[in-house]
Formats: structure tokens, sequence, C-alpha cells
């Protein structure tokens, strides 16, 4: 039934889309991955572009656009940046909510150390959490507030859905991967640097991230570029280096039903209340 009412969406949004040269999306609907991947497919539109907070939070960005042209009479066009737009946590802050928690943890001197603990984690095929700099605004996790896990755990998968999300195992995860080696490993458009649209798996790859595909070759992508976010796109070539593959597997970093977290505390609470095993707030290290 599900399958069924996706095709006739698609088709829908195909017949009113018409043909042309640049398409833009926003509203609800556009956070459909496999309807963004149905138009960046279809050969209709030379580019296709959706709004990256695509609901009603944004028309915020919106107003603040309409607002810059209209009202202040700009001509000039400004990016959207990488999204991340939310408040961030300098060490004093962090370090003063894991005290007031009794917690035990250790701050880690460099981003070298940092990355270098954080693969060495996930080599040992642990699950982390990762919360760096600002928050993202939107629905999706884009490697700021993020849960980790190697594609090369064969049961990564599964432990994120059964004791972390505690959802469907039908539910599957993205693969954020830099942008420069996405094309290696699978075919993915442009909105994948925004995690709004699915790709294909390279035929040779196709075991390796089965546990993540939606359909026989289908797969969630996040494209990460070094501009939008240099420390996460270090750890993924880090990540290759040490394994051979520059790919982590990447959810948004809360519990099931909850909204992705935000602040050091929040970050805690789903910390203890999940199977996570390791935690990196900022530089510091926190173990179960």
């Amino acid at each position: 039934m599900a399958a069924g009412l996706q095709r006739a969406v698609e088709q829908a949004v195909l017949r009113m889309a018409g043909s042309g040269r640049n398409l833009c999306l926003a509203g609800g609907l556009a956070h459909n991955a496999l309807l963004i991947a149905a138009l960046e497919q279809s050969g209709r539109w030379e580019n296709v572009f959706v709004q990256p907070a695509a609901g009603n939070a944004g028309t915020a960005l919106g107003a603040a656009f309409y607002a810059w042209h209209c009202v202040y009479g700009h001509a000039q066009r400004a990016g959207i940046g990488n999204l991340c737009l939310g408040p961030e946590y300098d060490a004093e802050q962090i370090k003063q909510v894991l005290e007031n928690c009794k917690l035990r943890f250790r701050y880690l001197l460099t981003a070298d150390e940092l990355i270098e603990t954080a693969v060495r984690e996930l080599g040992e095929n642990k699950i982390i959490a990762w919360m760096h700099g600002r928050m993202e605004f939107g629905p999706r996790a884009l490697g700021n507030r993020s849960i980790l896990a190697s594609p090369l755990d064969p049961y990564s998968t599964e432990n994120l859905n059964i004791y972390i999300k505690h959802r469907e195992p039908f539910r599957k995860f993205a693969a954020s991967v830099p942008a420069e080696l996405a094309g290696e490993y699978f075919e993915v458009g442009p909105n994948a640097r925004f995690l709004a649209t699915v790709g294909r798996v390279r035929p040779v790859h196709r075991k390796t991230f089965e546990s993540a595909l939606l359909d026989e070759d289908r797969i969630r992508v996040h494209t990460v570029l070094e501009s939008d976010n240099p420390l996460y796109w270090r750890l993924l070539h880090a990540a290759g280096k040490a394994t051979g593959l520059p790919v982590l597997y990447n959810t948004s970093f809360n519990l099931f039903g909850d909204p992705l977290v935000c602040t050091p505390r929040d970050a805690v609470r789903s910390f203890y209340s999940s199977g996570i095993d390791s935690m990196f707030v900022g530089q510091f290290w926190l173990q179960k």
C-alpha cells in the first residue's frame, strides 16, 4: 500500500512539474527523498533543487530572504550556507554540564586526537554520538548532531534500530561520504548535500552497504563538502585511511520520538538513555 501511494505521488508531481531548466521545490512533501530522486532522474529538468528545511520551519528562511531583497532592497543573492544555523557551545559550557551531572570524561587536546579516538572506537564496531559546532536547522542530521557507525560492522544498522532508535528494522540510515569521493561508491544527485534525495550503490559495493539499502540498490546518501563541515569531512577521510572505506552510517542524534539534541544536557540524556557506546561532545569524550 505504501509503495503504491509513493508511485502515485511521484506520477502526480511529475505531471504537475512538467519540464524545463530549473525546478525549485519546497513544502512538506519535498521531504520525500524518493520523490526528489524521481524528479532528478526523470530527465525533464536540467537542475532540481529542494529547500533543505522544506516544511513549515523553512518559511523562516523565506521570510529572511524576502526582507533582504524586498524590504532592504539588496539585489545580490545570498546562499543558505551549510544549514548549521543553530546554537553551539564552548568547552566551558560543556564542562559545566558534565561536572554538574557528575560524569567521568576525558578532554582531547587537539582535533587530530579527537578524530583518531573516534576512528578507533568506530573500528571496534562501537556506535558513537558526535556533537560539534552549531546545530543543524531542519530535519536532517548533517554531521553536527549525529549518531555514527561503521558500515563494516554487519550488525550496525540492527543495533541502531533496536538499542538506540527503538524503531522498526525496515528503517534505514544514511551513508555519509566526502563529496569528492561519492562517485566511486554511489550514483547520486546534488541534493544529497542536505540528505534530501536517495542514490544508488554502484554494483561492486552493494555487498558492503546491503544493510542500509532501501531496495535492490537504492540508499540514502549524504555528500559532505569540506567547506560545509571540515571536522566531519576530516573524520570521514580518517575512517577511509584506517579501513579503506571513507563512509560512515549517519542518523540523527536523538531518541525515537524526540527532537534532535541541541544542548550538552540533551546529549547527556540521550547518551545514557540508549545503547550508544561512546560520545564526543566538542573535545570531551565519554564512555560507558
